[in-house]
């Protein structure tokens, strides 16, 4: 048997999937031979009566190649450089009528668009599981740099966003995005509760260790202040952790801990917010703004102003007239939708929308229908961050959410953004890579915390 194990598993080219096939195809020899024994052969009988069904053993290995190979998703790939290309016009365009540091900006971003595309084609070569494998740690180190930054970061417009690493500047902002697929792993290494212990206490006391891995970084990016950024990550690490409970992996009731999480993180200070408006917890000139938002009245209201009124006034099609270097603030990052409506019409910023919308749905496409848990979860994770940051910034665009810093992926410069974004999809592409290759579940040991 041994040796028809070894003759099966040499034909299979990968290696990552060599253990989980030959693993399979022992229990399935021996459930065969025990069956072969039972009615009535001898061991060695049985043997040879077992690997003789199997057939060629040549045969049967080039045949779980074919089966078990790695996978491309070339319709994403593809859909990604098109996206890119586009983006990276639009930005050619917007630096040839600007100067400054609108030029600047948007000269390096066709440069960061092309090393983007080349650093999700690195990560698409590496093993996904390693991320969760190394989870823990890697969530320290991006702790550690959102306070190191807190701490020494340079200051852009009242926040310490930035780092400098071999003459290199970092947004601190834009890489903390990676830590939701991060907290992935770490509620993959949490699935079934804790190694040492069937208890139940033990499984809560897992439970709020994994609380504890979600709270602290979305508080210290809150303290750098980067609010929105903080939300994209607690909503998107709630739908991880609400569809890992879902799922069974902790020995908690289901209902209990997913009403709680979703009471406590976000029905709590939703009602603590309105209690805090229409009582004393708010400054006069804080409600103001407030009101200023929901009304559309006061100068507070200025910026939301204008991009609703901009809004209403694009053609279907063509530029409106109107001056987008003017009128918007930040026209090639965080308001670039604005730009495109102004500048080409509603059917260019609708045919972007639609493009994104294409590409997050195929993200949570191909999560969704993993056969292997941690690359569903994961992958579900890389495609929260592309959502929600993609829905805040439309809304933004459109006046329906306060101006804040935000950015839509592959389309806002921004170089930080652009890289974290790709890595992203990189990550994706890895899981796909991997989906005919890993079983539902591999072991990602590596224990630290």
């Amino acid at each position: 048997m041994e040796e028809y194990l070894k003759a099966v598993i040499e034909q299979i080219r990968c290696k990552n999937v060599r253990p989980y096939v030959e693993r399979e195809l022992r229990d399935h020899l021996e459930d065969q031979i025990n069956d072969n024994i039972a009615s009535g052969m001898d061991k060695d009988e049985a043997v040879r009566a077992t690997v003789k069904d199997m057939g060629d053993p040549i045969e049967t290995g080039i045949a779980l190649d074919r089966v078990h190979r790695p996978s491309i998703a070339w319709g994403m790939i593809a859909l990604v450089f098109v996206i890119s290309i586009v983006a990276a016009l639009i930005h050619f365009a917007i630096a040839s009528g600007a100067e400054g540091s609108v030029y600047n900006q948007s000269s390096k971003t066709m440069i960061m668009f092309g090393a983007g595309f080349l650093v999700m084609l690195a990560i698409y070569f590496v093993d996904y599981t390693h991320v969760a494998r190394f989870s823990k740690l890697i969530a320290l180190c991006l702790i550690g740099l959102c306070i190191y930054a807190r701490m020494f970061g340079t200051y852009i417009n009242g926040a310490q966003l930035w780092v400098r690493a071999f003459f290199i500047d970092i947004n601190v902002e834009a890489v903390m995005m990676l830590y939701v697929p991060v907290f992935a792993g770490i509620l993959y290494k949490y699935r079934n509760g804790s190694a040492t212990s069937n208890k139940r206490h033990s499984a809560v006391f897992d439970f709020i260790k994994i609380l504890f891995w979600m709270i602290v970084p979305v508080f210290f990016v809150m303290q750098m202040p980067a609010l929105v950024t903080a939300l994209m990550m607690l909503i998107s690490m709630l739908t991880l952790l609400t569809i890992a409970t879902s799922k069974g992996w902790f020995k908690v009731s289901k209902p209990i801990a997913i009403t709680s999480i979703w009471g406590v993180f976000v029905g709590l200070p939703v009602i603590g917010s309105v209690v805090m408006f229409f009582g004393n917890g708010l400054a006069d000139y804080q409600k103001a703004r407030i009101v200023a938002f929901f009304t559309g009245s006061g100068e507070a209201n200025y910026l939301t102003n204008v991009l609703r009124n901009v809004a209403a006034s694009c053609r279907l099609y063509g530029s409106n007239g109107v001056d987008a270097s003017i009128t918007i603030p930040e026209y090639n990052s965080a308001y670039v939708l604005s730009y495109i409506s102004i500048t080409y019409g509603l059917i260019a910023g609708i045919f972007i929308a639609c493009a994104l919308a294409a590409l997050i749905a195929i993200v949570f496409g191909i999560s969704l229908k993993q056969k292997n848990q941690l690359g569903m979860l994961m992958g579900c994770g890389c495609g929260m961050v592309l959502l929600v940051t993609t829905f805040i910034n439309i809304f933004q665009n459109l006046g329906w959410f306060p101006p804040s810093r935000t950015f839509l992926p592959l389309m806002s410069s921004g170089g930080s953004y652009i890289i974290v974004t790709y890595i992203l999809i990189g990550i994706v592409l890895s899981i796909y890579k991997y989906k005919s290759i890993y079983p539902k579940h591999v072991s990602v040991d590596y224990r630290l915390l």
